[in-house]
């Protein structure tokens, strides 16, 4: 019972609505050229709306309900790589630069399973992301949000300021990236010496 308990409560489903939100993100990131029309520059943002509003309201619900479990710390982290995949897969094939953080994602993301999967079977240990993980994940978001808007015609002929913020955003989301890349393995170091 405690191990059903733990997948199904607020925060954890809102958690899962994020991965299946994927889908119509990929979708709304198609629709993105620069004939784009406003409707489908809108679409997009309600989608985004809809993705940042469970990320920050799953962690509200399972501090308040007192439902923080171990599929959570798992759920939570594993819904914003894909929505973030999502992105970065798009932006790679349209905006430069974001090929090369979409590699040294992969790989960071990949060492950082394989030692999460590590401590989980040694320790029993889950860990939530570190802060600046979480910073990394906002500025990422945001920056490519601005990304997308400066791709049709119609928003960036009157908005050319959006490149200063996409690019002042993208700055910062390498800091945070570098900057929790550390953590985690700082922390993993610390452990395995133990």
């Amino acid at each position: 019972m405690k191990i059903i308990y733990s997948l199904f409560n607020v925060a954890n489903a809102l958690s899962v609505a994020r991965i299946f939100f994927a889908i119509p993100l990929y979708y709304s990131l198609k629709n993105i050229s620069a004939a784009s029309s406003l409707s489908d520059i809108y679409m997009f943002l309600w989608v985004c709306l809809f993705i940042a509003l469970s990320d920050i309201l799953d962690g509200f619900f399972a501090r308040y309900f007192k439902t923080v479990t171990d599929t959570g710390k798992f759920l939570d982290p594993f819904a914003d790589k894909v929505c973030v995949l999502v992105f970065i897969l798009f932006l790679s094939s349209t905006v430069s630069g974001y090929f090369i953080l979409f590699v040294a994602l992969f790989i960071r993301d990949l060492i950082i399973t394989f030692f999460s999967i590590y401590f989980v079977k040694k320790e029993g240990r889950y860990f939530q992301a570190n802060v600046f993980g979480k910073w990394f994940l906002f500025f990422i978001g945001m920056s490519m949000i601005f990304s997308i808007l400066t791709i049709p015609d119609v928003i960036i002929s009157e908005n050319t300021y959006l490149y200063t913020i996409n690019d002042t955003l993208y700055v910062l989301s390498w800091i945070f990236f570098i900057l929790s890349t550390y953590r985690y393995f700082s922390m993993y170091i610390n452990l395995l010496r133990r």
